[in-house]
């Protein structure tokens, strides 16, 4: 129980940073299309995002010990674009594709796109799909 409750608490503190550095008035757009930022076991939030994208982040899996989410990452411009987003959790990554990930620090991490993928830029209109698994 008392894990639990800590869990819970550290959950909150980090939706709270998530909201905090999302609300920066940067003009980004954001559709959750896996419903409310915390909605899997493992919370995994966008927090920013490279100008001119939207971001869709979907829920695909959810267990006991963690969670799978999915992003679909959408240039909205009428160039080509080099696409990123800062997300927050507070859960360890034990799968990822489809980008690459570097760690900011403090739960925050920063996905980018790869050549292997062929995403490292988008076209106008161009999306990139990618995911990662969470265990918490």
């Amino acid at each position: 129980m008392r894990a639990a409750r800590s869990r819970s608490r550290s959950r909150i503190a980090l939706l709270g940073l998530a909201l905090g550095l999302g609300c920066r008035g940067e003009g980004e757009v954001f559709e959750l299309a896996g419903g409310e930022p915390a909605d899997g076991r493992c919370g995994l939030v966008v927090v920013e995002a490279a100008p001119a994208l939207t971001v869709a982040r979907l829920l695909t899996s959810d267990w006991e010990s963690g969670s799978c989410y999915e992003f679909t990452i959408t240039n909205t411009s009428a160039a080509r674009a080099a696409w990123w987003v800062q997300l927050a959790s507070d859960a360890a990554v034990v799968d990822r594709w489809n980008h690459a990930a570097t760690d900011l620090g403090g739960g925050l991490s920063e996905w980018r796109g790869i050549s292997e993928s062929y995403n490292i830029e988008l076209d106008p209109q161009g999306v990139a799909v990618v995911g990662a698994c969470l265990e918490c």
